[in-house]
């Protein structure tokens, strides 16, 4: 979980919080820690201390000389040739190691200062405080040390920096720490903490009435006793893995920062002391300085030209008309390593899962046109980005360890998650692809049937290559329905990644690794549509990793991310727990840009997925004098791409202004006109003839400016246009009508998209598939299905205008998505990033938290909704020791809290459901008086499970018969109701009875499938059915809101039935049944097959009592 937002502190910091919070309620009833001399000392007379060690070693001839030179401008003081050797490598740092003044540090044990100097040797002045280091002849000079220090984290967390005050009282110990401190680049060892901490706090068993027991433990030896000085030598994570150890061994009563020397600054007062002013900076802060674009390998001038020939000719490139190429690759193959490395992989490109030929899965689904050369090469960014790291950061070498990077990348795939929702694909492949995973209702529509081959499947040798298939980016968790992508398996564009490298360059032709990391970061959110928010980071000081910042959705509940131990804020909670928290401070930072959000927010309806977090911030409130915003464009018109029972109002106001010709057939709105026919009227209704209308009416009078408010004419006119469109509907199997008018303006075009199907229609347009529409053509209907040959997505890596409806029709779809979430359940944005609600603490020094981290605080001295609205994560530690106390400053942003479970995955929606909450609207009224109809509509393996049946419509009784006579009861009553409410409806029966055999078989094509045994259609209890409204529309598995409004799920749980679209843990709203599986079911199973394989068991009229 370590890129993602919201991380739990450490268990082990968190029980440090509780238990300074006992130590502090001390005395406060009788629950509370008894407030003894134990936990009054520890209360009252607990210090903080600094140590500061250096990481310069004195070698050679030329440290010994640096050595005399110091100690030639110090006469007071006499050293001995064996002393100067003393001196050598760690000698000076052991014996000028800043903690309490300074201090000398050999026989692993430090030499105590007292007393006056009263002799010029070297040895004598290492434990003599005044006088000490310098001599006294110019009066007697304390010894100097660290007033105080500050540790501040910087952008955004990602970076830390300390600032350490020196106090010296003389040249002579100004010169030594010159030598081993004030040295720019050079690594050093700061450590401050607690003199003592409460280690534990523990309930006396069998004594409730007695009082916890408090252990008070001292510090201790710290890394620059025990290890700084060792002849063993450590990398760089070492040294920080020892540090991460001690603070957890410490429970965060010791922190320490190992960083490098990034500046320094000095003076000189009058009374001869000098006040030295360092500043540290971790390690990582070199993401900033290193540059990508590092020169080439050694290529002879005429190898590069080679190069490039060779390259251009793979990539189908021609000299432009200067000789050179129009291909900043080509370009730069021979200029710097990545761009090097980049050519040589496209002319030898692998034939493994971390390189992907986007070129061979458009030719596998048909596109013959292929993807264009020069965007067609693909590497998965966890591969990328650890040859980067090969060939970038340069290696260092410490003593004996073996060598290693400055800096690390964190690659892992399991350590590495993003957000994603279900039905996005790469809407840029220009930038980056992934694999998708797409709900049941778009899969089934794109590509004839959901035969759309995914990226990850292997693809065989053929005419048109070979693929081992990328690797899986979706992890779906049925169960608690959150989908997530593993951000590492990501596969990012060659062509993109070179013109990155070619942006931001500065003067010097240098581009920082952070400024390419982040330019990277942006072309992923782009092409996911901003479901991401990715921005590289730097984690533990030296690992760079990439952080989301956008929150998944049921993430924390799912995994148990659970943060106990709140931090108490004001007074005592119930137990007897206070505070150690000295201040708070809590405000809102509004910028411009989030006003228009916030307004939205206010409002009632809310219909914007960024205003979210402030509508659930404002919940059950209304703003009076502004209770809705409403779009001014979403008013219906008559062009509608698709024909319903247009409205009676609509009908009679287009026929009465085509009224207005007179009869003479002049053209007035495009399509229609009436002409008068002796005593009655034709009408042309979108190129359908309506003719004779009135031929029956005796009121009419042959002048249109009487007739046109005939109510009997304009009652005929109604029924006649319903009467076409009924016909129509039947014409067209109960698919919506693409009207005649628009026939001509064409999906694939982009023109006439109808509100909320813009993206599910994109992806027809993207990969071929049925829109779900059907075109007319005389007096038939054709299904409108967009071919495989002509999608547009495999080559829209030169087709911005494609790319650019991608991205519009997403936005609006993620956009429906979420706010039907929140209104369905409550369900939080995933795409809300962070809030600008601040908190900010200062309290009693504690290490251990991190940036990131979710920080629990007891929010009763905050409104009531807060608690329910916001979550905070930290976004910046600072520490400050001075006049021996140890504070530290947390502050917070808010976010919005995404530990909500997810009750029913809304994201399978094509534009989701803007009404909110779904209301039952019952049957809706045929266009003909037909009964329920019910068709045999069950395959197994494609083929009808009962071909005599198959297709044709069956009676009630065919149906209760197909079921187990122990539920016929409740099946009865059921269909019974269904075939009295709701007549013109039908009922499409995709399975009843399935046999253990097919459950086994079942599973081994989807291990998410049901166990054998497990189904209740292995007992024949339930089955699974589409229904098909009077209008022709299909009730699917994965869309709710048609099925509760029709009433039938609430007709089925009256009777005790169970709907699928009811389940908890994912949707199926095509399956009912009168029981689920019991105990019963299983046993009463097995006895009645006793002594035959599971292969061959009959259940279908096994009990379940």
């Amino acid at each position: 979980m370590g890129n993602i937002i919201g991380e739990p502190i450490n268990n082990v910091i968190l029980e440090q919080i509780d238990n300074r919070q006992k130590l502090h309620g001390a005395g406060y009833n009788s629950e509370s820690v008894k407030r003894d001399p134990i936990v009054l000392n520890y209360l009252n007379n607990r210090n903080s201390w600094i140590k500061m060690a250096s990481g310069v070693s004195i070698s050679g001839s030329l440290g010994e000389q640096r050595l005399k030179d110091v100690f030639a401008q110090s006469p007071d003081q006499t050293v001995t040739e064996q002393e100067y050797a003393n001196l050598q490598g760690t000698g000076l740092a052991k014996n000028l190691v800043l903690f309490n003044t300074i201090q000398s540090f050999n026989d692993n044990k430090y030499t105590a200062r007292s007393g006056v100097r009263d002799n010029n040797l070297l040895n004598d002045s290492t434990n003599k405080m005044y006088g000490g280091l310098g001599g006294n002849s110019q009066g007697l000079k304390p010894v100097g040390g660290i007033t105080d220090i500050k540790v501040e984290t910087l952008n955004r967390g990602s970076i830390r920096k300390a600032t350490v005050n020196i106090k010296v009282y003389n040249q002579f110990q100004f010169n030594l720490i010159e030598l081993l401190y004030l040295r720019l680049g050079y690594i050093m060892m700061l450590e401050w903490g607690w003199d003592k901490y409460v280690s534990r706090v523990e309930t006396i068993k069998d004594s409730p009435n007695t009082p916890p027991k408090v252990t008070i433990e001292q510090m201790g030896s710290t890394i620059i006793e025990e290890e700084w000085f060792s002849s063993n030598t450590f990398d760089q994570n070492g040294m920080l893995k020892k540090i991460q150890k001690k603070r957890i061994d410490t429970q965060g009563n010791y922190d320490a920062f190992f960083g490098k020397v990034s500046n320094f600054s000095w003076g000189v007062n009058q009374d001869g002391s000098y006040d030295i002013k360092i500043d540290l900076i971790t390690l990582g802060s070199v993401i900033e300085s290193i540059n990508v674009r590092k020169p080439a390998l050694n290529l002879s001038t005429v190898s590069v030209p080679q190069l490039q020939k060779d390259l251009a000719g793979k990539l189908d490139v021609d000299k432009n008309d200067n000789g050179g190429y129009d291909n900043s690759l080509i370009n730069n193959v021979g200029s710097n390593v990545i761009s090097q490395w980049l050519g040589k992989t496209i002319l030898n490109f692998p034939q493994t899962k971390n390189y992907l030929n986007l070129d061979v899965y458009a030719k596998a689904n048909s596109f013959s046109n292929g993807v264009t050369e020069t965007s067609k090469y693909f590497i998965r960014l966890g591969e990328f980005l650890r040859v980067l790291q090969e060939k970038i950061f340069k290696n260092v070498k410490n003593g004996d360890t073996p060598n290693f990077k400055q800096v690390a990348i964190d690659v892992g795939e399991g350590s590495n998650r993003c957000n994603y929702i279900r039905n996005l694909v790469p809407l840029d492949p220009g930038i980056c692809v992934f694999s998708w995973k797409f709900t049941e209702d778009f899969k089934n529509a794109l590509s004839s049937k959901g035969n759309l081959k995914n990226i990850t499947q292997p693809i065989s040798r053929n005419n048109w290559g070979e693929s081992e298939g990328a690797k899986e980016f979706v992890v779906e968790d049925t169960y608690s329905n959150i989908v997530y992508g593993k951000l590492m398996n990501i596969y990012m564009n060659i062509e993109f990644l070179q013109k990155e490298l070619d942006s931001n360059i500065n003067d010097k032709g240098e581009l920082s690794l952070f400024q390419y990391l982040q330019g990277i970061c942006k072309g992923i959110n782009k092409s996911t549509g901003n479901v991401t928010n990715l921005e590289p980071s730097i984690k533990n000081d030296t690992t760079i990793y990439i952080l989301e910042q956008n929150p998944i959705k049921g993430l924390d509940l799912s995994t148990n991310r659970v943060v106990t131990a709140p931090i108490e804020i004001l007074g005592y909670d119930s137990s007897g727990k206070s505070n150690f928290v000295q201040d708070f401070k809590f405000n809102t930072k509004i910028t411009p840009d989030l006003m228009s959000m916030i307004s939205i927010g206010a409002t009632a309806n809310s219909a914007d997925a960024e205003s979210i977090p402030f509508n659930n911030w404002n919940k059950g409130l209304k703003n009076r004098f502004e209770e809705e915003l409403i779009d001014t464009d979403n008013t219906p018109t008559k062009s509608s791409i698709y024909e319903v029972q247009t409205d009676r109002e609509e009908i009679i106001k287009l026929f009465q202004q085509d009224m207005s010709t007179k009869g003479d057939a002049r053209t007035i709105d495009q399509d229609g006109f009436v002409s008068l026919d002796t005593l009655n009227y034709d009408w042309e209704w979108k190129y359908e003839n309506i003719n004779d209308l009135g031929w029956n009416n005796s009121e009419l009078t042959g002048n249109w400016e009487t007739d046109v408010d005939n109510e009997q004419l304009l009652d005929e006119v109604v029924e006649r246009v319903w009467a076409l469109q009924a016909r129509d509907k039947l014409l067209a199997g109960g698919r919506k009508i693409r009207s005649s008018e628009n026939l001509k303006s064409g999906i694939e075009e982009n023109k006439n998209i109808p509100e909320g199907e813009e993206y599910f229609l994109y992806l027809c347009s993207a990969f071929g598939g049925d829109t779900g529409f059907s075109r007319r053509s005389g007096n038939r209907y054709q299904p409108d299905i967009i071919p495989k040959n002509k999608a547009q997505w495999w080559d829209s890596t030169t087709n911005n205008s494609f790319v650019t409806r991608g991205m519009n029709s997403f936005k609006s779809y993620v956009n429906n998505v979420n706010v039907a979430e929140y209104k369905n359940n409550s369900t939080q944005s995933s795409l809300s990033g962070f809030i600008p609600v601040e908190l900010g603490l200062t309290l009693e020094g504690l290490s251990g938290m991190k940036i990131y981290n979710k920080i629990s605080i007891n929010q009763r001295f905050l409104p009531p909704s807060y608690p329910n609205a916001l979550k905070f994560v930290i976004r910046g530690t600072d520490h400050e020791i001075r006049n021996n106390k140890w504070t530290t400053n947390i502050s917070t942003i808010s976010t919005s809290i995404t530990d909500q479970k997810i009750l029913t995955p809304l994201s399978t929606l094509r534009s989701g459901d803007k009404q909110g909450p779904i209301t039952i609207k019952g049957p809706i009224k045929p266009f003909f008086s037909t009964p329920l109809t019910i068709i045999d509509n069950r395959r197994v393996s494609g083929k009808a499970v009962e071909p005599l049946t198959f297709g044709q419509s069956q009676s009630i009784d065919w149906l209760i018969g197909e079921m187990n006579l122990n539920v016929q009861n409740i099946w009865r009553k059921f269909l019974t109701e269904l075939s009295n409410l709701y007549p013109g409806y039908t009922l499409k029966i995709n399975s009843t009875y399935r046999s253990y055999q097919r459950s086994l078989e079942l599973k081994t094509i989807n291990t998410d499938n049901a166990s054998a045994g497990n189904s209740p259609h292995n007992y024949a209890y339930g089955l699974d059915m589409n229904v098909v409204d009077p209008n022709g529309f299909v009730f699917t598995k994965s869309y709710r809101k048609p099925w509760v409004e029709s009433g039938i799920p609430e007709i089925a749980t009256k009777l005790g039935m169970r709907w699928g679209g009811d389940f908890s843990s994912y949707v199926d709203c095509v399956h009912f049944d009168a029981t689920p599986v019991t105990k019963a079911s299983k046993i009463n199973a097995k006895k009645e097959n006793t002594g035959l394989p599971v292969s061959k068991w009959n259940t279908k009229n096994t009990d379940y009592k």
